[in-house]
Formats: C-alpha cells, structure tokens, sequence
C-alpha cells in the first residue's frame, strides 16, 4: 500500500522509573494501538513497555531511550510494536524523562504511535 495512505493511531503513557518500565497512566488510545484496555496496562501491571516491542529491537529501543533520559533531553525510537493478539506492527516510541531534580529521575512519559497501511 502506499505509505501516503498510512493511519496514524496514538496513545500518551507514563511508565515508572524502573527496571521493568511497568506503566503508571496510559490513554484510552492504548485499546488502538496496542489490544490493551488502559486497565490491563496499568492496573494488573502484568504488561510493561518493554513486553510492548518485539524482542529482536527490544534492547535498542531501551537504550535510545536511555540516551534520551542521560542527556535530559527527548527521544524517537522506530521500532515494531506487539499487539495483544500477538500482532507485528510498525510503531515509533517518542518521549522524554520526567526529573523532580537534575539526578533524580521519577519517570518516562510520551506517546508510543502505530503505523497501519
């Protein structure tokens, strides 16, 4: 399909600043994007942002995300997103750190977007 023709769905998050990036908050979009109500993302904790990006860019996206939060400053991160129905699909994580001082880091919030044909 032509790329022109492309939907653009989005959701806004807020994960703790944790090993595991559990979410804190996430939008109505997330039903969209992900397969996932906002309850089965933030309530059960048993779906992390990690547990959202196929396993072989996992690690690159964690640390383009980090390259963000080191430098105080946002990120953009392409990567292939999974579905609740195990779907893959095309997604750019964009966000930045959320810092109650200069070293302390409470914690990541931004919009994860998936792109459909």
């Amino acid at each position: 399909m032509n790329r022109q023709n492309r939907k653009i769905t989005a959701m806004a998050f807020r994960c703790r600043a944790d090993a595991a990036l559990g979410f804190e908050h996430v939008d109505e979009g997330s039903k969209r994007v992900t397969g996932y109500a906002p309850t089965d993302l933030v309530e059960t904790g048993l779906v992390s942002l990690p547990d959202l990006i196929q396993q072989v860019c996992r690690e690159e996206v964690r640390s383009q995300i980090q390259d963000g939060i080191n430098r105080q400053g946002s990120f953009a991160v392409s990567c292939i997103l999974l579905t609740k129905d195990q779907a893959i699909v095309e997604g750019i994580v964009i966000g930045k750190g959320i810092f109650t001082s200069p070293l302390t880091l409470t914690g990541i919030e931004g919009y994860i977007i998936r792109l459909q044909d």
